[in-house]
Parts: C-alpha cells; structure tokens; sequence
C-alpha cells in the first residue's frame, strides 16, 4: 500500500549568474544595452544592485554624446538618472546631423540642416539650424576662358541659437510614457509658435518600392527610410511606433503651428499647421578619409538663393546611383561635345597610390532653392579618375588642379524641366 506523498520544502537553486564573481557579473552587463539592464534589475536584489552601478550607466551617456570630452552629469544626480530623464531621445546627440523635406518656415523646396547636441549646462537635448552666409565675394575673369567670370566666396557658418527646433528637457518623455504620443517641446512661445516632437516607424525594406513618396529620399544614404506622405498630417497610428523597438533611431518628425490666444482671439486655435520629417547621413558618407578626401558637408554659394548645404560622396565608378532614372537616356548623359583642342586626355597624370583619384564625386543637396529642391543632385563627377581626366589646370586661379568631366543640374522655378548638360 502506497503512503500518502507529503509536501516537501524545495530549495530552489541560485541562478548561475548570480554566483559569479562581482567584477565578472559587472563585465557581463557592461554587454547589455539600457532596456536589458532595466529588465534585468527586476530580477532579484542582487542584479537589481549591480544594474545600479553607475560605470554602466556612464557608458550610455558616453556613447550618445562622444564628441564632449569632459562630460559631466551634473545637475542630475548620477549618470543613471541623466540617461533616464532624456530617455528615449539619445539617438538625437548621437547622429547630431539632421536634415528635412521643409525648412522652419513651412518651405518645402528649401529644407532645414542642424544640428542637435546635448547641453550639459541646461542638461537638455538641443537642436540648431546651421546657417551660412555669403561672407567676402570676388569676381575675376578666367584666363584659361576669358569670357568666364569665376566668383569666389568665402562662407561664414554658424549655429542659429535664437530660434532651437528641437528642444528636449529632462523628463519630456516620461510626462507621457508612451512611443505614440506626441509631446510637446518648450520652443517658440515668444511668437506663439507651438511645436510637437514626434518618434516614427520606420519603413522595412520588403514594403518599400520606388514608387513610394520617402524620406530621405532615395539617392541619399540611410540606414532607414520612412514614409513622408500623408493625407492627415501623419496623425494615424500606422506612421507612430508601438513600441520603443519600432522606433527609428534616423528620424523623427515635429508638428508646428502658431496658436492664437489673448484678447479677441479663441485659445486654441491653429494657423499653419505643417509637419517636417527629419533624417541623418551615417557619417561614413560624409566624414573624409585619405581614400575619399573630398567627402564631406560643403557650402555652395547658388547667388540670390544664398549659401546651401551640399553633401559630398566619394563612390566606386561602378555604383547605381546616379542622375535619376528618368535622365538616364538624356543626350546630356556620356554626351559631352568637347570641342575645344585645350581639353587632353593625353596628359601624364597618373592614379595617386591611395586611390584617392578614383570613383565618382556626388554633390546632392541637403538644403536647396525653388529651381533644384533639397534631396536632389546638383552635379555629379562620374570618374574622377584617368577616365575621367580632362586636364590639369595651369591658369594661376586654378594651377594644379585636375578639371574632370561633369554633370551639371539645373532646372527652371518649382523643379520643372529639369536637366542635366556637360560642364
């Protein structure tokens, strides 16, 4: 006969984890980025302890902000509590360069560059337009072409620090705690100007075709596009994540408008309400190298437009990028009529050893003007190799430097009729 069975006591067994040595267990989570740490916390006291440590917290901080060296968390409490109180907005400081489809007046032709940095004085995340302005002019004729007048300037660039676009106090996001919300963002009220600070879905590469309306647009790098069309302003849920996982970390939006109040005038009323949708490069597209030393951001002066805002990419011949696809077959294309006895391929320049006389040379524009829009080429250098070689300049103006064939874009008011021609 069987005897009844008892109840008996089980001792659970520690997780190993739990019984490694400290500095091992704090080696282990310096792996885990800030969500795992938290979850983890809520484990058991012991781990709840160690995910305290501030080192850990430190190199968060650190690697979203790694261009101020003597970073301090002060006034927050420990570095802990400065990465929460501007959780989820860090990727912001990390990529710091932006660029949008609209410029800060609504413009959509235009678009805006800033910059967004982390201001340890303020402890907030701040974003600047970078502006630039003519500075000094000249004209001189060019003796290699005399009825050519080359104008040179020299560029003043700096932050516009009156007017912040982006302006993200400790705390911002914890008022609401959720990725689907908009919250507000504390810029603007001296005009009445109102702004709203919005997180975006990005958009998987299987559900995105040519055909779709994108930003950043489809010639600009990205290591993520999201949709940059809507009927509704963006207001749908479809546009919003639903979870901090969905968010992308290379853009976000912001909705403006102005709101009338006082006297005569119904609070809570909007004028102008518009939505920019704002991106970044990785910088590997736009930080030079001795193998691409003519990367970068760079001024063009395009005369009453102003100064504007070109990224420069250095690429292999062979990319598919390119003019778009509708000008391939334009005669402008590999069709350069040069005449000209002075234009030689037969000169001894040869390749420099570190390949930085190689590839193509595209200047797109990440601000622009009603004739050639932001997001679109300005010119392209299709080899900047022996291939592409036309001379080197002897002119005093220019003596020394390697003239290549290009491609020139221009187009008449609101992007009409654009094209490419030789220059």
């Amino acid at each position: 006969m069987d005897s009844p069975i008892s109840p008996t006591l089980v001792h659970a067994h520690p997780a190993p984890l739990t019984v490694l040595p400290a500095e091992i267990i704090s080696e282990i989570l310096s792996y885990l980025p800030p969500v795992s740490l938290v979850k983890l916390a809520r484990t058991c006291k012991l781990l709840h302890t160690h995910a305290l440590t501030d080192s850990l917290w430190f190199r968060f901080v650190r690697e979203n902000v790694p261009y101020q060296p003597d970073l301090k968390h002060h006034p927050a409490e420990s570095w802990r509590q400065l990465y929460i109180s501007l959780h989820p907005y860090w990727f912001m400081t990390m990529n710091k360069l932006w660029f949008s489809d609209k410029a800060h007046s609504g413009t959509t032709m235009t678009g805006n560059l800033m910059v967004i940095r982390y201001d340890a004085r303020r402890q907030c995340i701040e974003g600047l337009r970078l502006v630039a302005r003519h500075g000094i002019h000249s004209f001189e004729s060019w003796d290699w072409k005399p009825e050519v007048i080359i104008h040179t300037f020299n560029p003043h660039v700096e932050l516009y620090a009156v007017d912040p676009i982006v302006k993200i106090d400790p705390g911002l996001y914890a008022q609401h705690n959720s990725v689907k919300e908009e919250v507000l963002m504390n810029t603007g009220y001296s005009r009445g100007v109102k702004s709203m600070l919005a997180l975006c879905r990005g958009l998987p590469p299987d559900r995105q075709s040519n055909a779709m309306v994108v930003w950043p647009p489809w010639i600009i790098p990205a290591k993520e596009r999201v949709r940059n069309e809507s009927r509704h302003l963006f207001r749908g849920e479809g546009h919003r994540p639903s979870t901090l996982s969905d968010a992308s970390d290379s853009a976000f939006r912001i909705r403006k408008w102005v709101e009338l109040g006082g006297i005569g005038a119904p609070v809570g009323v909007h004028i102008g309400e518009d939505v920019m949708t704002f991106s970044t490069v990785p910088d590997e597209y736009y930080t030079a190298s001795r193998e691409k030393p003519w990367q970068g951001i760079w001024v063009g002066d395009y005369s009453g437009h102003g100064c504007e805002f070109l990224l420069l990419i250095q690429r292999a011949v062979d990319h598919e990028s390119g003019p778009p696809k509708a000008s391939v077959e334009s005669p402008h294309r590999h069709h350069y009529d040069i005449e000209d006895s002075r234009y030689s391929l037969d000169l001894p320049v040869e390749e420099g050893e570190d390949g930085t006389y190689a590839g193509r040379l595209e200047a797109i524009k990440l601000t622009g003007d009603p004739n050639v829009p932001r997001g679109e080429f300005t010119w392209v250098a299709e080899d900047i190799g022996p291939a592409g070689l036309l001379r080197v300049a002897e002119e005093r103006i220019f003596r020394g430097a390697r003239v290549v064939r290009s491609l020139g874009h221009s187009a008449a008011r609101d992007f009409r009729n654009g094209a490419f021609s030789s220059s």
